[in-house]
């Protein structure tokens, strides 16, 4: 498949998640859609269940990230309540990546729902081919030695009637979940850094946790 084709694929997924409410405010989100929970849905369960019920969307939102023929090796959702945007590292790979924007645009939402996911699926790497000689001939694509890897994740809540912060990690065999747990938010390099989104952020002053980190949801 050439380039052009790339780029008409990426255009005409772009096209298609286009929400014309996303235009009133400049944003670099990859995706922009209409939010169906978050913290201005207060219509369904208590504020605590409707966060858990959020989250576990948005992880099943952040397995199911790609591009056109590729998938992002992290990925960042937020929401007002009324609109969702996620977030991805654009192949750069670097979680500072998308926690540098993502505190840039969530700056703007009053009462901030967060949530992140570090992806790091088995990739593919080139090996050098030697000849018989040890001169270098070729190099070849190879597939991953191994299907297993671990999804990390973080959420957090300021508003719409919650103060929380989760974290949890996934075990995958390729795109099979073989298991789940929960992790304290500081407990990884990941879940630290995705714990910055909000530094600072005036809704963590407005609404301070009322107890530490629950387990996944």
């Amino acid at each position: 498949m050439d380039d052009d084709t790339i780029t008409r694929e990426v255009f005409a997924s772009f096209a298609d998640h286009l929400v014309p409410e996303a235009f009133a405010t400049p944003t670099r989100a990859h995706r922009v859609t209409h939010e169906t929970a978050g913290p201005m849905d207060t219509g369904g369960p208590e504020p605590r269940t409707r966060f858990d019920r959020w989250v576990e969307d948005r992880i099943e939102d952040a397995l199911a990230a790609s591009w056109p023929h590729d998938r992002p090796l992290i990925v960042a959702f937020t929401s007002d309540g009324q609109l969702l945007r996620r977030y991805d590292e654009n192949g750069c790979g670097h979680l500072d990546c998308v926690v540098s924007l993502v505190r840039i645009e969530v700056a703007a939402i009053d009462t901030p729902w967060v949530f992140a996911a570090a992806l790091p699926r088995p990739q593919p790497y080139w090996e050098v081919v030697y000849d018989e000689d040890g001169s270098e001939i070729d190099e070849v694509l190879r597939s991953p030695s191994s299907r297993e890897w671990t999804a990390t994740w973080y959420a957090e809540a300021r508003g719409g009637g919650v103060a929380d912060t989760l974290a949890g990690y996934l075990h995958l065999d390729g795109e099979e979940v073989t298991s789940t747990g929960p992790l304290d938010v500081r407990a990884t390099a990941v879940t630290r850094g995705f714990h910055r989104i909000l530094y600072r952020h005036p809704a963590r002053r407005l609404h301070p946790l009322r107890r530490s980190n629950r387990g996944s949801p």
